[in-house]
């Protein structure tokens, strides 16, 4: 019985770990997409297509977020076979790039389609057991001292970066 709870807990830990690292990272990704996508969807072209998508029913737009994928998929493959011929800045490069646009693309449908995509039960459902997932484990992380010190010191450090650019002006 012991192995087992010494296994539950570090599993658990190494859950938080990796969740802690996710959040760094999806904090900053998820308002710079916001930012991005906003500024690009100012084009006209794009405004019309966004314009075009809120016309749309929730089903309708359920089936647009296939598309992201299947567009992703190809790149990802031909980055690995970039990647596995030697070509590995290459490789690497249309990987992440694929990732990336694909996921402002998402995100930003996702931000347009929210509203009516949350009309469809199962999705609903699932977008609140999700919320609700996110939040324990978001909540679990920031109990955690290294987190709770790695914000302070991150704040302390855009704290001295904001003087250093004001005595340079």
């Amino acid at each position: 019985m012991r192995k087992q709870n010494l296994f539950k807990r570090a599993s658990r830990l190494v859950v938080i770990i990796l969740a802690a690292i996710w959040m760094l990272i999806e904090d900053w990704v998820w308002d710079s997409i916001v930012a991005l996508t906003g500024v690009i969807g100012r084009l006209k072209i794009i405004n019309r297509f966004e314009t075009f998508l809120a016309k749309q029913n929730q089903y309708l737009l359920l089936t647009f977020f296939t598309f992201p994928f299947l567009i992703m998929i190809p790149a990802k493959i031909y980055g690995l076979y970039l990647i596995s011929s030697g070509k590995v800045i290459r490789g690497v490069t249309i990987f992440v790039m694929a990732k990336g646009l694909i996921t402002a693309l998402v995100t930003r449908l996702f931000i347009l389609s929210k509203d009516k995509l949350l009309q469809i039960q199962a999705f609903a459902a699932f977008y609140c057991w999700f919320k609700d997932k996110k939040e324990w484990l978001y909540s679990e992380v920031r109990k955690l001292p290294a987190w709770q010190m790695a914000r302070e010191w991150i704040a302390q450090l855009k704290k001295k970066l904001r003087s250093l650019r004001r005595k340079e002006q």
